[in-house]
């Protein structure tokens, strides 16, 4: 015999899954808040992170009009 769950009680949480998940282990999960701080850190951090490395390379790579734009850009900044 198949029960279903009492549509009167409580709102229902769903894993990522789409399954339904117990009322207690639903209330022990963090709230969405912390996870969307931590996201935009991580986003931070990495895209951080990947224009220092593009600016880098772009530094570091041996063509005249890429060494001639650094200059002006080491001038701009030395200007400040």
């Amino acid at each position: 015999m198949r029960t279903t769950p009492d549509i009167r009680s409580t709102t229902m949480a769903f894993d990522p899954f789409g399954e339904p998940v117990a009322q207690g282990v639903a209330e022990a999960c963090p709230t969405a808040a912390g996870d969307r701080t931590a996201r935009r850190i991580g986003g931070a951090v990495f895209w951080t992170l990947a224009l220092a490395i593009l600016a880098g390379r772009i530094y570091a790579y041996d063509m005249p009009a890429v060494q001639t734009a650094a200059s002006y850009v080491a001038q701009v900044v030395a200007l400040r």
